[in-house]
């Protein structure tokens, strides 16, 4: 059984439990706040490493949930503050649950080092170490806050690209970065993303997938046989993956 924290905001709870030391969020509990129905659609655009299933317990026992991570959690923020479809009174609610979240969860757990407040532990603590962990609790918040603040504009404008799948053409990144859509493709040839020959050409090697979606189209050739054409776009991940790939500068920055 995972190590549990309940957490309430706003008349709700917001569980976190321990995995490998860090705090991870159960994503049903941020999914509601941030006013998404389902937890699935929040997190679709997470990478594999920013979200996992993980036994949470429950008054019936323990129960497989969806989890995300520290930095699952902060990219989710943004996104949700960015998004187009988003209006000015849910960015402002989105941006009252970051400031609680930098401001008073992640000092609290970090400040007590374990999971489930402990308060008579804290009271054994001398006061210089008390106050020396509660500066370093409110120096993460600080720095925390700022890095999403740092992220924004880019989010803000890679989000003029991204397609209602939440995926970018290789024709929008190349403009993000700087080049045009034939170079991109061959830069990501030659450097071993992208397949260079045959039927599945410009489509990624199976190491670089989770950056991708290729998706499949059925056509007909002139002769009436039927053949599969293949269409490869990036995950909001793959943009960052592509610049440090080809150890490049993008435009937006």
């Amino acid at each position: 059984m995972s190590a549990l924290d309940v957490f309430q905001y706003d008349g709700r709870d917001v569980r976190t439990v321990n995995v490998a030391g860090e705090p991870w969020f159960v994503a049903a509990d941020v999914a509601g706040i941030l006013g998404y129905s389902v937890a699935k659609d929040m997190a679709r655009s997470l990478d594999d490493d920013e979200k996992d299933g993980r036994p949470v317990p429950t008054p019936g026992g323990d129960q497989m949930m969806l989890v995300i991570s520290e930095a699952g959690l902060f990219k989710a923020l943004i996104q949700r503050q960015t998004g187009r479809m988003v209006d000015d009174a849910r960015r402002a609610q989105v941006k009252a649950f970051q400031r609680w979240v930098t401001h008073d969860v992640l000092p609290t757990i970090r400040r007590t080092g374990r999971y489930g407040s402990d308060v008579d532990m804290l009271a054994q603590l001398p006061s210089s170490q008390m106050l020396q962990l509660a500066a370093e609790a409110a120096k993460r918040a600080e720095e925390a806050e700022h890095e999403l603040e740092e992220a924004r504009p880019k989010v803000e404008a890679y989000d003029a690209f991204i397609d209602a799948d939440g995926t970018y053409s290789i024709g929008a990144v190349a403009k993000m970065i700087g080049l045009s859509q034939n170079k991109l493709f061959d830069r990501l040839r030659n450097d071993g993303v992208l397949i260079a020959k045959g039927a599945m050409r410009n489509t990624p090697y199976q190491q670089y997938m989770r950056h991708f979606a290729v998706k499949a189209y059925d056509y007909e050739r002139s002769n009436g046989d039927r053949g599969t054409r293949y269409t490869t776009r990036v995950q909001p991940s793959g943009v960052d993956f592509i610049r440090r790939k080809l150890d490049l500068v993008a435009a937006l920055n």
